[in-house]
């Protein structure tokens, strides 16, 4: 498949956690660069003190390609993070990019 999919996934890191997490994010960077080259990844931290990841998948198929190594990334840092209202790690969503 050809749709480019972008996904926002939101983290919210527990008190002093801070640089911990974003450790682990500088592996999840490289774990993306090394290992799923039609997938990029950027992050931003937003004043509420979480953290936000703006991934861009070239295909559809470049998701599921990179699920086994984003869950167990996000397994890796679990520790460090608060849950949301829902008890999920993360805030999330993805679509397709439309012209």
């Amino acid at each position: 498949m050809g749709e480019e999919v972008w996904a926002v996934i939101k983290y919210k890191p527990k008190e002093g956690c801070d640089d911990e997490f974003r450790e682990g994010l500088r592996r999840l960077a490289k774990l993306i660069a090394d290992n799923h080259h039609d997938s990029s990844t950027r992050v931003i931290k937003i004043d509420s003190g979480e953290y936000v990841q703006i991934v861009q998948h070239k295909t559809i198929d470049a998701i599921v390609e990179g699920q086994i190594d984003g869950l167990t990334w996000l397994d890796s840092v679990d520790h460090l993070l608060d849950k949301y209202e829902n008890d999920s790690r993360t805030e999330a969503f993805s679509g397709l990019i439309i012209d």
